[in-house]
């Protein structure tokens, strides 16, 4: 419960700090104090096109790529270089993509429950041995806390497994009846 209640203490007092930088944190330089600030032409909305006159002008327009294909106003160009692989255009809509199909799941029979469990024991009993060598090298520095816990994790880990093993036998007896029934030896 201490180490809870120190996260608290720890958190609150970051959100303190976050937020008295943010209040104390001095606005970004102007150029000069009285001068207007001046918007960037990116973040300005982009003014009406003039009006269509009656009247076609002469003067033929430059030549510009539209502004679809022009490069954004705010971003860097840079030269590709030889061996360099120009990146493809973002698609509004790309294509779905195809999954793998799907394989069909096996039957949960007797037996096959039996391996899971089996494989399940078999993991647990490991984990079992590490908690028991952990308690053991924790029990030898000292440290009665952590030795606590430990056999805490042991108890519960002990009696699962004994539940595991009675389960095992069980399914032991149910696979074996399952192979009978379809007239295949027993595994």
């Amino acid at each position: 419960m201490k180490s809870r209640n120190r996260l608290m203490l720890a958190a609150g007092v970051a959100l303190g700090v976050a937020l008295t930088l943010g209040l104390l944190w001095p606005a970004p330089p102007s150029e000069a104090p009285g001068a207007p600030e001046v918007v960037e032409a990116a973040s300005a909305p982009p003014s009406p096109p003039p009006p269509a006159r009656a009247v076609a002008a002469v003067a033929p327009a430059p030549e510009s790529p539209p502004e679809s294909e022009a490069a954004p106003r705010d971003a860097t160009v840079v030269a590709l270089r030889p061996g360099d692989v120009a990146p493809e255009p973002e698609v509004a809509n790309p294509p779905p993509q195809m999954n793998d199909e799907l394989q069909p799941e096996l039957p949960q029979t007797a037996q096959w429950k039996l391996e899971k469990t089996t494989h399940i024991t078999t993991l647990l009993g490991r984990e079992v041995e590490r908690l028991e060598h952990e308690r053991d090298t924790v029990d030898a520095r000292g440290d009665p806390e952590r030795v606590r816990q430990v056999e805490t994790l042991l108890q519960r880990h002990r009696v699962r497994l004994v539940k595991l093993r009675e389960e095992v036998r069980t399914l032991t007896e149910a696979a074996a009846e399952e192979a009978a029934r379809e007239g295949r030896p027993a595994q």
